[in-house]
């Protein structure tokens, strides 16, 4: 399936509308063959085939339509990346050539549509002819409602991606200081800024507290002209500094100076900021507008202000520094958030979007990963744990046998979708010296790999935990997993101390799956696939894994779609795979 993404923007160095559209294109390049328009960019030929910059941009868009409707004639489905008139354009775009026309929406492109004729009107015709209608928050579908009721059927959030790690809170010295900022690409209005510079003369009139307000991104100059003279009649030149433009990296450190951020906006869609700010360990406070304050609001009403007025965030922010507990309420609202929004979840839904596609080919070529699971190979002994070296030994012949090959699941990631067809991902958990011995060199014979699930907290040790095995193994060492790495084997997590996750604490899972990363880094380099000890999990286990792997595996046994499933793939049995090979 092809797949046109119509923008403005794109890139992880710009907006948040630029971001999360990047993250949807890295998602769907996976599956789909995607192509990138520019609804900004007008190219216009002459009759002498050079670009007249002279032509009106209604020609200039006339024309572009015509050269788009022959360029992507080809194209499945046409996804349109914010409003405006980029979302005008690509219903104009997916009309001409009939295609199947998804509206993606981002904010100010709804929430303020209806103070503009012409966003109104851009709107109401991309609303229309769209077959689904992508929102951030129920503000926005309800906004998108009063203008366009016909798209009540058709409408459905999928919030942007929340990726990252809280590094924890600290707020230094906020009896007798503080230091607020504001992030954005570009400050306008629509930001709230001219409220914030009132709202510092409210609170130097209710604290004896210093404040700082350090306002991160571009500002236009006549804006800045203006915003230079009320800091001058207000006295606030100490307390305000424009920082300018800064990478997300950048940005970074400096919200880890900060001890609040201040989203004080008119409108938002899903503000990609306030989740930022809360992964460099700063505190937020925000008005009732969007997605986060839709998720967080009710639970956490104390971060949040009921009115635009300067006093009442004056109020609330003061409120807010002299609240005891502020470090355990924020870390508990960054978990609360990142539970409707990981990238698995959100993943999900942009899968499930396409997959339904209208105008797709009758069969979508869905990747299954075949997986055989195993424990450890050794002697002739055929129990839960043991696959006997003679039985390993013919297996691997047959699958030879059969035109198929075996392979770690790096290995696997590293080939074609066309070539994977031809290829057994083959894993080992809980590390066991045996493998060593035997299932090296029967593999090593035919250049093949596999997968080992290691227990960091178990490595040189036996299995005396295990008093369900009656045999006595040895885990492999240190130097045992060099050499398997040497060897192209694929050394990934299986926690630490082989714990059932289902019966651990939020922190106690956290520890289990970052040490364990963590360790194996050290000692073998990049880690990105994990095991469940026992095979046990749930959602929320899931999402915990998420964080730190780009993969995940269970007992379960069968096959799973990697596109939809990559943190609960399931497993083959020996047998069944001697039944699929038939």
């Amino acid at each position: 399936m092809k797949v046109l993404i119509v923008t403005t923007e794109i890139g992880v160095t710009e907006g948040g509308l630029a971001l999360a559209c990047q993250r949807v294109v890295d998602l769907l390049a996976k599956e789909y063959d995607i192509e990138i328009a520019l609804s900004s960019e007008y190219p216009i030929y002459t009759a002498k085939g050079g670009i007249n910059p002279t032509i009106g941009d209604s020609i200039r868009k006339e024309y572009k339509l015509k050269y788009d409707c022959q360029a992507y004639a080809n194209v499945d489905v046409i996804i349109a990346f914010g409003g405006r008139f980029n979302g005008y354009y690509s219903a104009l775009l997916a009309s001409k050539i009939g295609k199947r026309f998804i509206l993606v929406l981002r904010g100010s492109d709804v929430n303020i549509a209806k103070w503009s004729v012409e966003d109104t009107l851009y709107l109401r015709e991309a609303a229309t002819k769209a077959s689904e209608v992508i929102c951030l928050s129920e503000e926005m579908i309800q906004n998108l409602l009063s203008i366009c009721p016909e798209a009540k059927e058709k409408v459905q959030i999928i919030p942007n991606q929340q990726e990252g790690i809280c590094s924890g809170f600290t707020f230094n010295d906020l009896s007798r200081k503080i230091i607020v900022g504001v992030a954005a690409s570009h400050l306008n209005e629509k930001k709230g800024i001219g409220n914030l510079l009132a709202m510092l003369v409210e609170f130097k009139k209710i604290s004896s507290k210093d404040i700082r307000l350090e306002l991160v991104g571009d500002v236009d100059i006549d804006l800045l002209e203006n915003y230079k003279r009320e800091i001058a009649m207000y006295g606030l030149e100490n307390c305000i500094v424009f920082v300018g433009y800064q990478t997300r990296d950048a940005l970074r450190a400096t919200m880890r100076k900060w001890d609040f951020y201040i989203q004080a906006s008119v409108c938002e869609g899903h503000p990609n900021s306030i989740f930022e700010c809360l992964c460099s360990g700063t505190g937020f406070i925000s008005s009732k507008t969007g997605y986060i304050a839709e998720r967080l609001q009710n639970l956490f009403p104390e971060f949040f202000f009921d009115s635009f007025s300067p006093k009442i965030i004056a109020k609330k922010l003061k409120d807010l520094a002299e609240t005891s507990n502020l470090a355990s309420r924020y870390l508990a609202a960054f978990y609360e958030l990142k539970k409707g929004c990981t990238k698995e979840e959100v993943d999900r839904k942009w899968i499930d979007l396409l997959a339904c596609n209208k105008t797709k080919r009758k069969n979508l070529d869905v990747e299954n990963i075949v997986c055989v699971g195993l424990h450890d190979v050794k002697g002739d002994v055929h129990d839960s744990i043991t696959t006997p070296t003679r039985v390993f030994r013919i297996f691997v012949e047959y699958v030879v046998d059969q035109g198929y090959g075996i392979c770690s699941m790096t290995d696997y990631l590293h080939k074609s979708r066309e070539e994977r067809k031809q290829w057994i991902v083959c894993t080992f958990d809980d590390g066991y010296k045996s493998l060593i011995h035997d299932a090296l060199q029967i593999l090593k014979k035919h250049s093949f790999t596999a997968t080992v699930f290691v227990c960091t907290g178990l490595i040189g040790k036996d299995n005396s935990w295990n008093n369900k095995d009656a045999d006595l193994r040895e885990h492999l060492n240190k130097d045992e997993l060099k050499l398997l790495k040497r060897e192209g084997w694929e050394i990934a997590s299986h926690g630490v101390f082989h714990k059932n996750m289902l019966k651990l604490s939020d922190t106690e899972v956290e520890y289990e799956l970052s040490e364990s990363k963590k360790m194996l880094e050290q000692l073998i380099g990049s880690c990105e696939t994990f095991a469940y000890p026992y095979g046990a999990y749930n959602k929320f286990i899931s999402q915990c894994v998420a964080k730190y792997y780009s993969y995940a595996f269970s007992v379960d046994q069968g096959g799973t779609s990697m596109s939809v499933d990559r943190y609960q793939l399931k497993r083959y049995s020996i047998t069944e795979i001697y039944e699929m090979l038939k």
